[in-house]
């Protein structure tokens, strides 16, 4: 089922997708001429019809994975508009993505398109975005604050309150470190990529953050216990989700916990 529907100020396409054993929302937005995020190959239809009746200046990324960057070729070559992410992964996307087999089952391929850096704001007529860095779930990872309506559109930094499994390349302690400096920012109302629209944002950032702080507690001490990360992931997290089969332990509750005692601070 796909659908589009508006939210002051903001238009967004919504789509779930099924694959794998695992069901996911996917959220598109739209606000004054900007895209933000191109949405997963899969999909190049729906979101193809979403942007036809929209002026489109530009697309923006909040980060450069599959399902947020999967048709911005195709877009920004039909369109004729430019595309923006993070300098880090420019250079990865001047390529065609190389997706394990379930990534692409899931999300489709992700073709090569020319990207230009992320400036420090997005000034489109009447809407003007700040983009503040906000790594974790990946080193580029960046959100936009449109800082007169109270609007954060956070990509994967938000997707849910209390976290239970990740990708093995993300970096917990450092994404509660991007959680600290969001909430000392001015925002009510999050769009995330797969949530969609939360009116109450900053409280469940808020939220987000004390579960984390509470479970990086309860890894440390179990560790400093003597008990290894395996033994503490199968005490916190004793039940396998389907995903964990499904991407060969890519994603996993497995990665929380290494990371939060790997990668912690001091």
């Amino acid at each position: 089922m796909v659908s589009t529907k508006s939210y002051p100020g903001v238009e967004y396409y919504e789509c779930k997708v099924d694959a794998l054993t695992t069901s996911l929302l996917v959220y598109i937005y739209w606000l004054d001429g900007i895209l933000i995020d191109s949405g997963p190959f899969r999909l190049q239809k729906g979101i193809d019809q979403f942007c036809s009746g929209k002026r489109l200046d530009k697309i923006v990324h909040t980060h450069f994975h599959e399902d947020h960057t999967g048709n911005t070729g195709y877009l920004s070559q039909k369109y004729h508009v430019p595309a923006y992410i993070a300098p880090l992964y420019i250079e990865k996307c001047r390529k065609a993505a190389r997706l394990p087999l379930y990534r692409q089952v899931f999300w489709g391929k992700r073709p090569a398109f020319d990207p230009l850096p992320l400036p420090d704001v997005i000034d489109n007529g009447n809407t003007r975005l700040k983009v503040i860095p906000a790594p974790g779930h990946t080193e580029d990872h960046v959100v936009f604050l449109d800082e007169n309506e109270g609007r954060l559109f956070t990509g994967d930094l938000y997707v849910h309150y209390t976290t239970k499994v990740i990708m093995r390349q993300e970096n917990m302690p450092v994404l509660m470190d991007s959680l600290r400096r969001l909430l000392g920012e001015d925002f009510a109302t999050i769009f995330c990529s797969h949530a969609g629209i939360v009116e109450n944002g900053y409280e469940l950032l808020r939220r987000k953050l004390e579960y984390l702080e509470e479970l990086q507690d309860r890894v440390l001490s179990l560790h400093k216990q003597g008990l290894e990360i395996k033994e503490i992931y199968q005490k916190l997290f004793p039940k396998k989700m389907p995903i964990q089969y499904a991407s060969n332990g890519e994603w996993s509750p497995y990665h929380i916990v290494r990371s939060l005692v790997e990668d912690r601070q001091s």
